[in-house]
């Protein structure tokens, strides 16, 4: 087999290994991850094999105990320090053998001797042989059970149990005449062992041999490969003979036939491999076999009579996982020192079932593989460059990291991603890998301003946490530095999104403005008028708004009371908003004076006039002065609403109004002035000449009450026929035709004169209608305002109890018997005997009298009274009968 393949991970040699920490002697050289790791066992091993050579080893989940070539026996733990020695062998150790509770080790050599040794104490036992052992394993439960029995094989083909007695130790061969004793393992009650012939497996608890598992047909010399036995759990066993593998289960036989055992072995898997195996171990649902490869070389002198066999050369021993039907997993091809010279059976496997860890032993080295954790799988990861996947699987498996920290991990990637240009996914991440570390966080910025890539990390860049003011002021710094507009707008957005605190606003201000002065943009002003609103500048920030016409500037001065930083910058106000601005200026006139105003707008006239206008509208009498300012804005600009003005103002100069009005052309407004200079004639002349309208110039009359100008509007008709018939149709409800028509001259050509007459005479019919119809309705009203004023005379009056008598002041409803109440329309209420008495003692000079009147009259004595003291004609009678 090849030393490197597509599918294989080699071991690089690895001169130095000596100190504690062996570096991992592995090198990969594709993209598939290796499933183990690898590190020589280093410390005082080195120096041990160094002058001795290993031969053998048993593992322990407390320890490792390691045979030499010398005949030693060391006791290590698993950082390859030594724990203890034994030395009662003289020539190689064959086989050890360690009981459940690690509390004895056995070991057997070339020497015949089996020697077991206590760990803890000092008990020791000895047993030689005239030939050499191969192989031995001691009872699991040796320490407990009081036969202290093990097993023993060798040279002399026999499988040996010792066990203690009554009368001490004894021999029990259980097997014996097929060669030598190649292999024990002994696992709960069972062994089992090989042979030349095959292997078999002894139950000690029900004292039957179980089965015989034959030898492949066609292999190598047993001596040649050793047999591997490895127990996977009590009813498993795993055979690794030669190039074959087989797998055995105990099971129970189900009624026991005469003869037979209760138990038998099925084998479950059976393959060939295209190596020679030199250890098996279980790993999960999969198999560790140490393969050892060799290949063969052939002569090329082409002399056949002088030629030899052909030449075997050993590879380096791969350490293979492969499934139970030998499909492999992965392949790591081991360098081992000295691996040229070495056969299959020089190396071994040890393995801890718990940990599930594997040592490879050879004369000079001890490779020791585990399962890649995830501190592995990440390191793999990266050094392959693949950070996403590494940062992926330490996210999600963060609690389990021991060497490599999720930040550590992240950085590397970020590192990466810079490396390779791709600084915004390197961007984007930095939230996800620095979290809430605000150093961190400083150090990443800086590093993107190093490349100048800023632009790619500002969005990231958090406020909370906060980071050091000086690291904000330089991203803005960065970016009102540029030339590009984008970057300025840029810059507007991170002063609107960041908290004014996490920097040195006044730094910010002196830089802008500075930036400003050589290069400025609508981008930098609205920065910079925002910077101002946060560093409660806010006249300055108004300033700014109304030269770029940015923000609410009226909020903004209401709020923060700007009406004295505003007063002389009228103009730009009305130039931001020009009616919000004017109703600002109006309805605060004590703070910004109308004088200011007008002065200020002076070159701003179409604005003046707008403000003296709604100025007007609120408050006639406010802009008095301006007034004949007015007469010429609103020619200029609305001479539609210049006539109403002129009609209900009082403040202007007539002639220069006038004026104005003349040398634009404004007739309507010319005639009304004429109106109010008392030029009467000439204005209804200008009104019939100019304007040439009838209804004008008869509601012009009309406003002037003067009956001479209907003469004069008669008189100018005269003179045009046209008019005439137009007065003819308008003049009825105002001078009485007659007037108009006996004036016509003879002859004169009217258009439409009959319609005219006819409307004429339909006028007079309608009014003498309209005069018949009003005299019927006032009649109407009259008669039912006498009905209701009888109706209301003849209504009841309503008494209370707690009234009381205006004159005797009782109350007027009494339990004793009474001539009678009288009540008047004024609501004062009388006695009848009261008010009869008050009656008769002014009667002579106060009563009124008519002549026939028999029946007796009585008034309201307060009421007269009142009218006595008033006097006469000042307060009507409010007496009623």
């Amino acid at each position: 087999m090849a030393d490197q393949t597509d599918n294989n991970n080699v071991i690089d040699d690895d001169d130095d290994v000596g100190d504690e920490d062996a570096e991992d002697p592995t090198q990969e050289e594709e993209d598939e991850e290796p499933k183990l790791k690898y590190q020589r066992l280093g410390s005082h091993v080195v120096e041990i094999l160094r002058r001795d050579a290993a031969s053998c080893m048993a593992v322990h989940d407390k320890f490792l105990c390691l045979g030499t070539h010398w005949g030693f026996v060391f006791v290590l733990d698993f950082n390859g320090n030594e724990i203890k020695r034994f030395s009662r062998h003289s020539a190689t150790i064959n086989e050890l053998s360690i009981d459940d509770t690690g509390e004895f080790i056995a070991s057997c050599s070339d020497d015949g001797k089996v020697c077991i040794n206590a760990l803890y104490t000092s008990e020791a036992f000895e047993y030689e042989h005239h030939r050499p052992v191969i192989s031995v394993a001691l009872d699991p439960l040796f320490s407990r059970k009081a036969t202290r029995s093990f097993a023993e094989g060798g040279r002399a083909g026999q499988l040996v149990i010792n066990s203690k007695g009554w009368f001490g130790r004894k021999d029990n061969v259980l097997h014996s005449g097929e060669g030598p004793i190649h292999s024990i393992k002994w696992k709960g009650s069972l062994i089992a062992w090989a042979n030349d012939i095959g292997v078999k497996i002894f139950d000690c608890d029900r004292g039957q041999r179980i089965t015989y598992i034959d030898r492949p047909k066609g292999s190598p010399r047993p001596d040649l490969y050793r047999c591997h036995l490895c127990w996977e759990n009590e009813n498993t066993l795993l055979i690794g003979w030669a190039d074959s593998i087989k797998i055995g289960q105990i099971k129970e036989r189900g009624e026991t036939a005469s003869g037979h055992p209760d138990r038998y072995v099925e084998i479950i898997a059976l393959f060939q491999t295209d190596y020679f195996i030199s250890g098996i171990a279980p790993f999960g649902e999969y198999l560790v076999v140490l393969a050892f490869i060799e290949e063969t070389e052939d002569d090329d002198s082409g002399d056949s009579l002088t030629s030899s066999a052909p030449k075997t050369i050993a590879q380096r021993p791969e350490l293979m996982i492969i499934t139970r039907t030998n499909e492999e997993i992965s392949s790591d091809a081991l360098t081992i020192h000295g691996y040229e010279n070495y056969k299959a059976n020089d190396y071994r496997l040890g393995h801890m079932e718990y940990d599930s860890l594997f040592y490879v032993v050879s004369p000079r080295d001890i490779v020791v593989a585990r399962p890649r954790d995830l501190d592995d799988h990440i390191s793999w990861l990266m050094d392959k460059k693949r950070y996403e996947e590494a940062l992926r699987a330490a996210e999600a498996n963060e609690a389990q990291l021991r060497e490599h920290k999720l930040t550590e991990i992240g950085e590397k990637y970020l590192e990466y991603l810079l490396g390779q240009g791709e600084t915004p996914k390197a961007a984007e991440l930095l939230p996800k890998i620095l979290k809430r570390d605000a150093k961190l966080w400083e150090q990443w910025i800086y590093r993107f301003a190093a490349t100048h890539q800023l632009r790619a990390i500002v969005d990231y860049i958090p406020v909370n946490p906060v980071l050091n003011d000086t690291v904000y002021e330089m991203v803005l710094c960065h970016f009102l530095s540029s030339n590009d507009p984008q970057d300025h707008k840029r810059f507007l957005g991170l002063v609107e999104l960041w908290r004014s605190n996490l920097y040195q606003i006044k730094n910010v201000i002196n830089a802008l403005n500075q930036r400003i002065q050589e290069k400025s943009d609508d981008y930098l002003m609205d920065a910079l008028a925002k910077l101002y609103t946060f560093d409660k500048q806010f006249d300055k920030t108004l300033e700014i708004y109304l030269r770029l016409k940015r923000g609410n500037a009226f909020d903004l001065i209401k709020e923060h009371d700007l009406f004295d930083s505003v007063r002389d910058k009228v103009a730009l106000l009305m130039k931001y908003d020009a009616g919000k601005a004017t109703s600002l200026l109006i309805n605060h006139l004590d703070r910004i004076p109308i004088e200011q105003v007008v002065d200020q707008l002076k070159s701003e006239p179409k604005l003046l006039h707008l403000y003296l206008h709604t100025l007007f509208i609120k408050d006639p009498q406010a802009g008095r002065d301006f007034h004949e300012l007015q007469v010429t804005l609103y020619a200029d600009y609305d001479y539609k609403l210049l006539l109403p003005f002129l009609r209900q103002s009082n403040y202007y100069p007539l002639e220069k109004a006038y004026k104005a009005c003349a040398d634009r052309n404004l007739y309507k407004e010319m005639v009304f002035i004429m109106g109010r200079m008392g030029n009467t004639k000439q204005g209804l002349q200008l009104l019939i000449e100019k304007i040439g309208d009838v209804r004008e110039a008869i509601e012009f009359i009309e406003s002037q009450n003067d009956q001479d100008l209907w003469e004069d509007l008669i008189d100018y008709s005269m003179k045009n026929p046209k008019f005439v018939s137009a007065l003819l149709e308008e003049i009825g409800a105002h001078v009485d035709p007659i007037r108009l028509i006996k004036r016509i001259p003879e002859g004169m050509q009217i258009d439409h004169l009959r319609d005219r007459l006819v409307k004429i005479i339909s006028d007079y019919n309608l009014q003498m209608s309209l005069r018949e119809g009003c005299k019927e309705v006032l009649k109407a009203d009259c008669v039912d305002l006498e009905e209701r004023l009888y109706r209301g005379k003849r209504r009841g009056l309503k008494v209370e109890e707690d009234m009381r008598c205006a004159i005797c002041a009782a109350n007027v409803i009494t339990s004793k018997s009474q001539t009678g109440i009288i009540v008047f329309f004024c609501r004062h209420l009388y006695h009848s005997k009261c008010l009869r008495s008050g009656n008769q003692e002014n009667k002579d000079n106060d009563a009124p009298k008519q002549e026939g009147e028999e029946r007796e009259k009585l008034w309201c004595t307060i009421c007269q009274s009142l009218k006595k003291t008033r006097g006469k004609g000042n307060v009507p009678s409010r007496r009623f009968q």
